[in-house]
């Protein structure tokens, strides 16, 4: 009966393009849908009631005579007319997608036409969403009709939704934007992005961590395996599929997100950007999407500096490539100095236009717009991308690592900075990094030489430091081939260079993150009076520096608090020691406001401290930390909120960003609490309070018993204020 309905009852009462036949009569009125109610509401109001139904149950009847007596048996053996209907419906729709998937293709549209008027009939969908899987491509004027209906759509063949995607470029954003700032929000993107130890020089790792987190670093999740476990990139890889549009789209949402941020410096959440701008091209990459990525003009420096993160080094054969990939920018800039010189010699004016940066830099990325094609006829713009893969903080941190190698060899060698070549291209490549953001508002690209301050007066400044650090280094060895006891050196705060480094460290953020670095690094190899000396200079640094600037040491306070924590309980550090004072009272406790990870990190060094402090100095931290963390657990909770929120029905289909920061949503991947890789920490590892650190708060009262509502007010009422959250 089925098919005999499907052949005498085609949609439209006529022929449905599915045996190509045309009777040449006027459609027939269907009544389904909006029609049909229209058509029942009309005709019993303007007939008498009975022939009213009966001319609605003619009209509404299946038309094949050869069904009528199959139906009254049907009424005999006591079935509905709905059920025997509905029966009829899934049969025949089963014998229709059956002849769909050998149909001919110059078939398919007009069954598409004939169909498509029921796609939001949920009984009758499947019909115009098996032929729409099937056409290629589709007309836009269906997919115009399909991008409106947000249900709808998450209902559609994924290549479908591509091809919607290509065609409305704001609504792609609309629903990629939840997924990017969910790659923000993971805790293996903060994890990492916070690890400034990791391409800490292998004999380096035994020191930094003597029972504190896992020392191997290949027992580590790599790169490639934390794409593969990040849930908001592997719905980005599935949007993208292969279309070049698609991924084009996202890679501008994330250039525009980081261009037009709000903040001055740059933070976690700009930092995690730059992440997805590399990991996103990689993780296709990993899917063997060839064709869309040697596209890519940075797919190779992305490809290289993810060969170079798996060895956790910069070899000379990397290098070399790096070099290739870079030489065309630097023959250009070349190219430029020699132009520029000559107009000087004639005694001409060059006049640059800029074009001011679109909007605000508070300018939210969906309100700028779709993909603008403008950006693409901007000279060197790929400099730009080149810029966040390199921002990409792994990679930025390991090619800083690289940087101090160079310089420490220039120092053996008594040469100077700017005559190493190689020092001066990494150098290069860090500017870029730093500069880029700056390049995307000013719209002017360019691979700059190294800032002259930066080799002539930093670099110097700081092999003088690294020159210290080997006479010392010598001095310690000799007195131990003579079995004689070293005196540890006193810090001299007075030192020139220290006093020279402390005021170009506000001026630049690059000769910041350097220095940071070399400080770790000092901290590990259990140097402390260099440490003494650089925390000196950097909190001198920072108390030049404006508070908005906090957000940019996040990864320096996570890693230090580590660090301090270590030395704390190998006893290398007391509580009283000048070490505490500047990296606890003048550093970390400022630093609690960055982000969330490192307040906590900063807590647990407390805690660690807990027993050799009293009561009252205790209480003293801990009302400085709840003081400075104002901004950072408000913004926790807006962030909450955010996470809470659905997007607008997304989750239907690729979801809003809120499982993102849940570790627990992505099997962890070894980052299980903010302070260890994959370690229970306690506490805070399962903090799901508003604001982020209530949990590890709370520890202080059970760790320290003598802390009471008289000793420490701000600790109890914040606890008791926080208590319902």
């Amino acid at each position: 009966m089925a098919s005999q309905a499907l052949s005498g009852a085609a949609p439209g009462g006529g022929d449905s393009g599915v045996h190509g036949g045309d009777s040449g009569a006027p459609a027939a009125l269907v009544l389904v849908g909006n029609v049909g109610q229209e058509y029942v509401q009309s005709t019993l109001t303007t007939m008498d009631p009975m022939s009213a139904i009966q001319d609605i149950q003619s009209r509404g009847a299946l038309q094949d005579p050869r069904c009528q007596p199959l139906v009254g048996l049907l009424d005999q053996l006591g079935l509905t007319r709905a059920e025997t209907h509905r029966h009829v419906l899934q049969a025949a729709t089963r014998e229709l997608l059956a002849r769909i998937d050998g149909m001919q293709s110059d078939r398919l549209l007009p069954l598409l036409e004939a169909s498509f008027p029921y796609i939001g009939i949920a009984d009758l969908r499947a019909v115009p969403l098996a032929v729409l899987s099937r056409l290629q491509p589709v007309p836009a004027s269906f997919l115009k009709q399909l991008a409106t209906d947000k249900d709808l759509f998450w209902d559609l063949p994924v290549g479908v939704q591509r091809q919607v995607w290509e065609l409305d470029k704001k609504l792609l954003q609309a629903h990629a934007l939840p997924l990017v700032v969910g790659y923000t929000f993971e805790m293996a993107t903060a994890m990492r992005g916070l690890d400034m130890d990791e391409s800490l020089p292998q004999e380096l790792l035994q020191a930094a961590a003597p029972g504190g987190r896992p020392l191997s670093k290949v027992a580590q999740p790599g790169r490639k395996m934390l794409r593969s476990g990040s849930a908001a990139l592997q719905r980005l890889t599935r949007m993208v599929g292969k279309s070049r549009q698609i991924y084009k789209g996202i890679v501008e949402l994330c250039i525009l997100r980081y261009r037009d941020s709000d903040s001055l410096y740059v933070g976690m959440a700009e930092a995690a950007l730059c992440a997805l701008r590399s990991q996103l091209l990689m993780a296709l990459h990993d899917l063997g999407e060839t064709e869309l990525c040697t596209k890519e003009s940075c797919h190779k420096l992305a490809w290289t500096l993810d060969a170079c993160l798996k060895d956790r080094k910069l070899d000379q054969r990397r290098l070399r490539e790096l070099a290739n990939i870079f030489q065309p920018y630097e023959a250009a800039e070349a190219r430029l100095r020699s132009a520029t010189a000559r107009a000087s010699h004639r005694g001409g004016m060059r006049i640059t236009i800029r074009v001011p940066s679109r909007g605000g830099v508070d300018e939210d990325a969906e309100s700028a717009g779709a993909p603008g094609a403008s950006l693409a006829e901007e000279p060197q713009r790929e400099l730009a991308d080149m810029g966040m893969v390199l921002r990409d903080p792994s990679t930025f941190h390991m090619i800083i690592h690289h940087v101090l190698r160079r310089l420490e060899a220039a120092t053996e060698e008594e040469m100077l900075p700017k005559d190493d070549r190689e020092l001066v291209f990494t150098t290069r490549l860090l500017q870029l990094a730093v500069g880029c953001r700056a390049m995307m508002r000013e719209r002017r690209y360019h691979f700059a030489e190294v800032n002259p301050e930066l080799l002539t007066t930093f670099y110097p400044t700081l092999s003088a430091i690294m020159l210290d650090v080997m006479l010392r280094q010598a001095e310690a060895e000799e007195a131990a081939e003579g079995e004689e006891a070293l005196a540890p050196s006193e810090p001299d705060y007075e030192d020139a260079n220290i006093q020279q480094l402390a005021l170009l460290l506000p001026k630049d953020e690059l000769m910041r993150k350097i220095t940071q670095v070399y400080l770790l690094e000092r901290l590990a190899a259990g140097d402390l009076t260099t440490g003494k000396l650089l925390l000196h200079a950097v909190a001198r640094a920072m108390e030049a520096m404006s508070d908005k600037s906090i957000p940019e040491f996040a990864a320096f306070g996570f890693t230090l608090a580590l660090r301090m924590q270590n030395l704390l309980k190998g006893g290398k550090c007391g509580v009283k020691d000048g070490l505490w004072q500047l990296a606890v009272d003048q550093v970390l406790v400022k630093l609690v406001d960055s982000v969330t990870q490192t307040h906590e990190e900063v807590l647990r060094l407390l805690l660690a401290a807990a027993p050799k402090l009293d009561a009252m100095e205790l209480s003293n931290y801990l009302t400085r930390t709840l003081n400075n963390s104002k901004k950072s657990r408000k913004r926790f909770k807006k962030r909450k909120l955010f996470e809470s929120y659905d997007a607008d029905g997304l989750a239907g289909g690729y979801g809003s960003a809120g499982g993102y920061a849940s570790a627990s949503d992505y099997g962890d991947g070894g980052y299980s609490s903010a302070g260890g890789y994959g370690m229970p920490r306690g506490g805070a590892a399962a903090d799901t309070s508003a604001d982020g650190v209530r949990a590890t708060y709370a520890l202080f009262a059970k760790a320290k018993l003598e802390l009471n509502p008289a000793i420490a007010p701000k600790l109890f009422e914040y606890l008791g204020e926080t208590a319902a959250g």
